[in-house]
């Protein structure tokens, strides 16, 4: 899960990037500072999403580890 939400955040961040990029050398300044604010919040929901993935990858493993030490005790 954490792979996958690794992997998605980075796409994320690539495009908005390569979009940045772009924009830079559109020309018209409006419409690249909107783009820019556009992506700028693109990629912060894409480390929110990387935060709560990581959180939930965390309560994962718990859960994990507590499974296991229930079954070890019930041998």
């Amino acid at each position: 899960m954490g792979t996958m939400a690794a992997t998605a955040a980075g796409a994320v961040v690539g495009t908005v990037a390569g979009n940045a990029i772009a924009g830079a050398f559109s020309g018209d300044d409006a419409a690249a500072k909107a783009d820019a604010a556009a992506k700028a919040k693109a990629a912060e929901e894409a480390k929110a999403a990387e935060a709560e993935a990581a959180a939930l990858q965390k309560k994962l493993d718990e859960a994990k580890a507590k499974a296991e030490a229930a079954r070890a005790a019930a041998m």
